[in-house]
């Protein structure tokens, strides 16, 4: 039997893909498997080489006949050679015609490759979380991957920005994400007690003062407010308008216990009196607001007091000297003609411009010299802004 399977054996020699059949045909297909060196999965070719198996579909048996490799991972073709990466590969196929540097998973076809689907569209990435796309084109060639398209404001992700001032004194940053995005962080290293401020934060305050008197306080580089820039003496002689037309800001001053030659009624400049010294005082009226205001100001009667009769003028800066005194911008008022609900009164032609975050000075001065000192109320009513 073992000579006659022998005698079969020669039998099934080459006959190219027909070797098996031939022994099958036989019904001992045994007396094949019954050699120990031959090996199902490669046969021997008319020349002497060796050939792969192939399964039912054309792909390449992997050892195993009841399996077959996916062409896209057979990296030589069947003579052995490289496959032509150039042209004439389908890009609906992951073969021949496939981008090696996508993600695992994931194929792309190289421009210049066959396609079925005209106008359809191939993406990769590139640059920071950008993308490029090629198209099928009507002549069902894939196109070149167009200009690289990235996100506005795209980052590296994994970087981090320097750290920044945040909230009170503390810091903060921004860190990219996968997505290519700015993320910023949380503000750490705060100050936390209880009177803390914003650096560089100017506030009225009325601590130290009596009688609601505030001063402008400012803070500092450490999140505490520094000391007062003036005294309360000094505040006691600050208005501060409001922030829109029409906005009247008004409160009571009262005049200096000492006396300087008061001014006469007269258009800038001013005129100075020779003869008469009188109670007086300064006023800073400010505005806050980022652009320049026009204002009225207007001296009213508080009730209990004396009617006041007195001038009225307005100034860049508080004078220092008689040309400083001189130098008003408007010219120097005794009545207001215009509002009898004022005594006297810088309104219309007569109003002051207070510059952008900037200051006027009020001078109100009796017109007697032998009047006390005078307690009065000074308002400021935006006509502009």
């Amino acid at each position: 039997m073992l000579s006659l399977s022998r005698s079969l054996r020669s039998s099934c020699l080459p006959v190219g893909h027909l070797v098996l059949s031939s022994c099958i045909l036989v019904g001992l297909a045994t007396a094949c498997g019954e050699d120990p060196t031959f090996d199902a999965s490669s046969l021997d070719t008319e020349d002497g080489s060796t050939a792969p198996a192939k399964g039912a579909d054309g792909g390449r048996l992997n050892g195993d006949a009841s399996t077959t490799d996916a062409r896209a991972s057979d990296p030589t073709t069947d003579d052995g050679s490289a496959p032509n990466d150039a042209g004439g590969g389908d890009a609906t196929t992951a073969p021949d015609g496939a981008d090696a540097g996508n993600e695992a998973g994931t194929w792309l076809p190289i421009p210049g490759a066959s396609c079925t689907t005209i106008g359809e569209l191939y993406e990769r990435a590139c640059g920071q979380c950008g993308k490029q796309t090629a198209s099928c084109s009507p002549s069902k060639i894939v196109t070149g991957f167009g200009q690289c398209t990235e996100p506005d404001d795209a980052c590296v992700p994994g970087t981090a920005e320097a750290n920044t001032a945040c909230g009170f004194c503390g810091t903060t940053s921004r860190v990219c994400n996968e997505s290519c995005e700015w993320v910023a962080q949380p503000c750490q290293g705060e100050v936390m007690a209880a009177d803390r401020c914003e650096a560089g934060e100017k506030k009225d305050r009325s601590e130290g003062c009596a009688g609601g008197i505030t001063r402008p306080w400012t803070c500092n580089a450490t999140c505490a407010w520094g000391p007062p820039s003036v005294t309360c003496e000094e505040a006691s002689r600050i208005l501060t308008i409001g922030s829109a037309v029409g906005a009247t800001i008004s409160r009571n001053f009262t005049q200096l216990g000492e006396k300087i030659k008061r001014l006469t009624a007269s258009s800038a400049p001013c005129n100075v009196s020779s003869l008469t010294d009188s109670h007086f005082i300064y006023i800073e009226v400010r505005n806050p607001n980022a652009k320049p205001a026009k204002v009225d100001i207007g001296v009213s009667t508080v009730p209990g007091q004396e009617v006041p009769n007195v001038l009225i003028a307005a100034y860049s800066t508080q004078p220092s000297d008689l040309a400083g005194r001189k130098a008003c911008l408007t010219g120097a008022e005794l009545s207001c003609n215009v509002n009898l609900a004022y005594e006297a009164c810088l309104f219309g032609t007569k109003s002051p411009t207070i510059p952008a975050n900037g200051s006027v000075w009020v001078y109100v001065g009796n017109f007697q010299g032998a009047d006390a000192a005078l307690t009065f109320n000074l308002s400021a009513n935006i006509t502009s802004l």
